[in-house]
């Protein structure tokens, strides 16, 4: 009996070992790539394409996307560019904040880069994809070049707020109006509940329908996330 129960003690200490091995899962779960000193955060409120709240040591802070201008409320590509940045910062998921060399604006805001939780720099994907413009705040300048070089493909590419055109289908007052098009035909016949398919996201976007998620929509399937963030045909 003594024999046993010294058995019994030797594998519940082992237990409790390999549970407090296992524990720190935070850090494993980290992605790769991510600058060093960058501060894992969670994200609480999307207040706009470049302002974000999150929750860090138990305090919510406001935080300013260095680098990068999304347009403001009543402007063309606001809502697009807000959810966007939702998108890539999902509400209870992990941010990662990395400073540069001034913590605030005037405002108070603080002042980060962010990287989501898949390791996505969302300042740098915000630009990329023409969602906002690369914009330097003096003394914070650590990024500036990489993002200039990211709107001039923005640019090339004429994506978003580069297009000349709003996100809700009309036109500047600056430039006229598109003319209309034909609505393009789906490829294939679609299966019972879910959209047609179309050949391109464009060609979904035209007939009115995207965007999809990844793990939620059966037809992000159907088109290439070119840009990794689970999103497919974003309008």
């Amino acid at each position: 009996m003594h024999i046993r129960s010294l058995a019994g003690a030797v594998t519940a200490v082992a237990a409790i070992l390999s549970v407090g091995v296992a524990a720190p899962a935070t850090a494993a779960d980290r992605p790769s790539g991510l600058p060093k000193g960058a501060i894992a955060t969670k994200v609480v409120k999307i207040v706009d394409g470049d302002t974000i709240d999150v929750m860090r040591k138990g305090k919510k802070i406001r935080v300013r996307l260095l680098e990068v201008d999304t347009p403001e409320r009543g402007q063309c590509w606001f809502q697009t560019a807000t959810d966007r940045t939702a998108a890539l910062l999902p509400l209870g998921k992990t941010a990662y904040l990395v400073r540069d060399k001034d913590p605030k604006d005037r405002y108070g805001r603080w002042l980060y880069y962010v990287w989501n939780a898949k390791g996505v720099h969302v300042n740098r994907n915000l630009v990329r994809y023409g969602y906002g413009k690369a914009v330097l705040y003096k003394p914070n300048d650590r990024y500036i070049k990489i993002m200039r070089a990211e709107q001039r493909k923005a640019q090339k590419q004429r994506l978003r707020i580069w297009s000349g055109k709003c996100d809700k289908g009309a036109a500047p007052t600056s430039t006229p109006a598109p003319k209309a098009t034909k609505t393009p035909k789906p490829t294939k016949t679609p299966k019972p509940g879910t959209d047609p398919r179309f050949r391109t996201c464009g060609d979904a976007n035209a007939a009115g329908y995207g965007p999809y998620q990844r793990g939620r929509d059966p037809e992000y399937a159907w088109y290439q996330d070119r840009d990794g963030d689970g999103l497919v045909c974003e309008r």
